[in-house]
């Protein structure tokens, strides 16, 4: 993705020598090569590395690579680590493999500067500084754990945990100077910030990455493809069509979240969407909710962890499956609260437009999710580099990477309030937005002629919690400033009114609120063979409902739809008696409730017989040839019941552990000179087996 005034897209060096470009559009990265060296990164290929018999090599190709481009680098001993679209991949290359025996059309390994996302390097958290930081780093997915904390350990950095993050990526503390020599590691792949969720220590929910035919995208790649709309800007329509539906939601509810998340990319750029005839036809976003092995490769793994996944448009994926939309039936969705359909969806929409991921914690397309009503600048910008604006919406242009810091200037959006003329009642105002582009930190403050000023909070997103206002119009200028003395402004004008006083004689009492509970029955109680249940009724009078909220006593809660007439999304229950309250607030604050009491008897249990569905996504193919002594071991597993043990077991006796069990890893598997069969096992509590195996060739 490419992200205004932030992001710059560039095409991957086709000689040695820096700053000469791909003669075509097709490997997309995030960093500004020039931009980078001239802020005291580091300008050499990376030349550390934890492993000591191979490197990781950007390989280009005359067009996408396919299977046989994989097996032809594996007959070398190479292992693909990810895709980089549209015709690259990085791999892992023993010493001494003949990549001239590839049909490229360049090779070379990355400089730490690529490594680098712009927005550290902007916000000056890199470099010369000697403050402590706090940056996500990214790496190669067949690195260990182990190797991951020996590099940040040899740096003199810290692992700052989050145990939500992704298993190929770590949070690291530590002086700037030092933690932008971790991009000159073989084994790092990327460089970028962290939210401020992760470094709370709060927890978050992991986008683990759209999918491509291909396999793993990783985050230093700016975009996918380049749109449906193929090259240049252009206009598209697409299809969607709803193959099934979640329990959690009514279909209703469904059919109004996703379609709304479709609506708000629509409203900035050229993209329409239509309810499709067919799953299977082109252009079409086929929409399911479904559980464990639903039959794309790509099981989902039960509550927590991967919530969705995307197949990216065509190309890089080809029909039908292109664009295509899971989502994970055993999760809690819910509307306006975790897990919300709208924020992912609205996500997952981006990358079946084109997106990869964006470096930005405010940005909609940051790697982990977060509640939102709709799209950050940096989403709109991006989604303008590959479709054609919406008119009245003004297309974004980039500054040429290349240049000086004059095609670089400062820009200063204000997000909150979305109209720089504002009327309210209110005595203060809160405003919120971002600042781009420039030289080094920006301060960002504001002033209003009425009387007061301060500084706002951050700067790349920045907040105002509190503007006093006074009675009539107040303006209030929002500057910026960088470290170059580069000056921007914005100015809003606030006109405070007084509440008006209603006239006329003074009312009578208003009528008493209500509601009633009508399904499944008036009141009382009632026996569900269900673990949910969904309650309606009524409520008055009618106009003044101002919401409704419901309350089981074992523990959860939610808000209800409607007003007169409402309904609730599916209530969980408990084993045994639930006793579920529904009130209703007016728009004075009365309120009123009723009740209905719920017993739940769950089913007696079902002998388990299903065996867990095991799948082995590194390496990607089952027969291997290396010259390695040790290898990694990559996959997923899943059951009805829950996958309580993922081993494996070779010849000569060996066996051992793998970490994890749903996302599982092997680290190190030890090789024999010569053939070595190595079985991986997923085990469930019930004593269920399911295998693959491997035959890895040491040379």
């Amino acid at each position: 993705m490419r992200l205004k005034a932030a992001f710059q897209l560039i095409f991957l060096l086709l000689e040695a020598g820096i700053g000469v470009l791909l003669a075509q559009p097709g490997v997309y990265l995030k960093s500004r090569a020039a931009a980078t060296r001239s802020r005291g990164l580091g300008a050499s290929v990376a030349d550390k590395r934890q492993n000591s018999d191979h490197w990781h090599w950007l390989l280009v190709y005359p067009q996408a690579p396919g299977r046989q481009d994989v097996e032809d680098l594996a007959a070398l001993g190479g292992r693909v680590v990810q895709f980089v679209p549209e015709r690259g991949l990085i791999a892992s290359v023993p010493d001494g493999a003949s990549l001239e025996r590839l049909a490229l059309s360049w090779r070379g390994r990355l400089q730490p500067e690529q490594k680098v996302s712009p927005l550290l390097v902007d916000a000056g958290l890199l470099g010369g500084t000697e403050a402590e930081q706090t940056i996500l780093v990214e790496f190669h997915l067949d690195v260990t754990r182990a190797d991951m904390t020996a590099i940040v350990s040899k740096e003199g950095l810290q692992v700052a945990d989050n145990p939500d993050l992704v298993g190929w990526q770590l949070m690291v503390k530590g002086p700037g100077s030092r933690l932008a020599r971790l991009a000159e590691w073989d084994e790092v792949s990327y460089l970028f910030p962290v939210s401020r969720e992760l470094a709370d220590g709060r927890p978050v929910e992991a986008c683990g990455g759209a999918l491509a035919e291909t396999g793993r995208i990783g985050q230093i790649v700016a975009q996918v493809s380049q749109g449906w709309d193929g090259a240049g800007l252009g206009a598209v329509e697409l299809g969607y069509f709803f193959s099934s539906y979640t329990g959690r939601l009514t279909p209703a509810q469904v059919q109004s979240e996703i379609p709304r998340a479709m609506k708000e990319w629509a409203k900035y750029v050229k993209i329409s969407f239509a309810p499709g005839s067919s799953a299977q036809a082109r252009k079409t976003i086929n929409i399911l909710f479904a559980t464990g092995d639903h039959g794309d490769g790509y099981p989902f793994d039960g509550p927590g962890h991967t919530l969705a996944h995307t197949f990216y448009p065509s190309p890089p994926n080809s029909e039908p499956v292109a664009g295509d939309l899971h989502l994970d039936d055993d999760e809690p969705w819910q509307l306006g609260a975790n897990v919300d359909l709208f924020s992912v969806v609205l996500h997952e929409l981006g990358h079946a437009l084109g997106l990869g991921h964006s470096d930005n914690p405010q940005s909609v397309m940051y790697p982990y999710y977060r509640l939102v009503t709709g799209l950050q600048s940096e989403d709109i910008s991006a989604i303008q580099q590959l479709y054609k604006a919406q008119d009245g919406t003004p297309s974004v242009t980039t500054p040429n990477p290349a240049t000086p810091s004059a095609a670089n200037p400062l820009t200063l959006t204000v997000t909150q309030p979305n109209t720089n003329i504002l009327t309210t009642q209110a005595d203060q105002a809160t405003i919120t937005g971002t600042t781009g582009g420039g030289t080094g930190a920006v301060q960002v403050s504001w002033t209003n002629a009425r009387g007061g000023a301060g500084a706002a909070q951050g700067w790349r997103p920045w907040s105002i919690a509190s503007v006093a206002l006074q009675m009539g119009e107040n303006v209030v200028t929002i500057t910026a400033v960088d470290s170059a003395q580069g000056r921007t402004a914005r100015e809003l004008r606030i006109t405070r009114e007084s509440v008006p006083t209603p006239a006329g004689p003074t009312p009578s009492p208003a009528q008493p609120v209500t509601i009633q509970i009508v399904t499944p029955v008036a009141a009382g109680r009632y026996v569900s063979g269900q673990p949910a249940l969904t309650l309606s009724g009524t409520a008055g009078p009618a106009g003044r409902v101002a919401g409704i909220q419901w309350l089981n006593t074992r523990g959860s809660g939610g808000q209800a739809l409607g007003s007169a007439a409402w309904s609730t999304s599916p209530v969980p229950l408990e084993s045994g008696a639930n006793h579920i309250t529904v009130i209703v607030t007016d728009t004075q604050g009365l309120t009123a409730s009723a009740s209905i009491d719920v017993d739940y008897t769950p089913p007696p249990p079902v002998a388990d017989t299903a065996a867990p569905a095991l799948s082995v996504l590194f390496p990607l193919s089952t027969a291997i040839t290396t010259s390695q002594p040790a290898f990694t071991i990559v996959g997923t597993a899943s059951d009805n019941t829950g996958v309580v043990l993922v081993d494996w077991v070779g010849n000569g006796n060996r066996s051992g552990r793998a970490d994890g069990s749903t996302n599982w890893r092997i680290a190190d598997v030890p090789l024999f000179t010569g053939s070595n069969m190595i079985t991986i096992r997923a085990w469930d509590a019930a004593g269920n087996m399911s295998w693959r195996s491997l035959s890895i060739t040491r040379q």
